[in-house]
């Protein structure tokens, strides 16, 4: 139902200018975890933690007809009225650090110059899987971004001061020991999230995410920002993916 719906007002036109609309003043920050081979898309991995090759490439064409693609750290600055952009935003953020955003995610970003954040588990980077230092050192140096995803992947909303703390300043350390510009924004793990994580965040960056769906605009609180989740059974197609962005049930 969803498909044919999407289908429909996808290719007559109508939900590319309704999303347009509605973002004519807004920005659009994406969450994406795997970018896999197809090949490996099997039903034992779990849809809402990855997307394939061919669906990645897809969300591209199509952002890149309508969205101005950014870093975060682009879109902290645009959010600020620091920065100008001709066209909505639109920053594409990576969590975690898995070892397929440089297998392959990297090579389709770099190919299409497109720029990216990754949020990296700075205690878990070189683990089996994951991203280690040389390859995202090359990554940055090709233009995409890193940013802090705690040391342990720790749910901050459910710690208390002092874990917290030494979550948002240890990750932060190593990013600026590792790297040559490490991004100042951070990336609530599960989205969890408290006043208090909040509030010591502040004191580190420039802003953070949560994982509360919608778009952004002026005004946002910076520490509490949304965004939309990239889901393979949900956005395989280029249908389901304009109807994903503008926010439809």
């Amino acid at each position: 139902m969803r498909q044919a719906a999407a289908a429909a007002l996808h290719y007559t036109g109508v939900l590319g200018a309704y999303r347009r609309a509605l973002h004519r003043r807004r920005g659009l920050i994406l969450t994406y975890h795997r970018v896999i081979d197809d090949r490996m898309a099997t039903a034992a991995l779990d849809p809402g933690m990855y997307v394939t090759k061919s669906t990645f490439e897809r969300h591209l064409q199509v952002l890149r007809r309508t969205y101005h693609l950014v870093t975060i750290d682009q879109m902290g600055r645009w959010l600020a009225g620091q920065e100008l952009a001709d066209r909505p935003p639109c920053a594409l953020t990576f969590d975690d650090g898995w070892a397929d955003n440089y297998e392959v995610a990297f090579p389709i970003l770099h190919r299409q110059a497109a720029p990216a954040t990754v949020f990296l588990i700075t205690g878990s980077v070189g683990a089996a899987g994951m991203l280690d230092w040389p390859q995202v050192k090359e990554m940055e140096r090709a233009g995409i971004a890193f940013g802090s995803h705690t040391v342990t992947h720790a749910q901050l909303g459910l710690c208390n001061s002092a874990q917290i703390r030494q979550e948002l300043r240890e990750s932060r350390e190593c990013l600026v020991a590792r790297l040559e510009r490490p991004s100042r924004w951070f990336c609530f793990p599960k989205g969890s999230h408290s006043d208090i994580a909040c509030s010591i965040a502040r004191e580190y960056y420039a802003g953070a995410l949560t994982t509360e769906p919608g778009w952004v605009s002026h005004g946002d609180d910076p520490f509490r920002l949304r965004r939309i989740n990239m889901h393979e059974d949900m956005t395989r197609s280029a249908p389901l993916f304009a109807w994903k962005i503008a926010l439809l049930r």
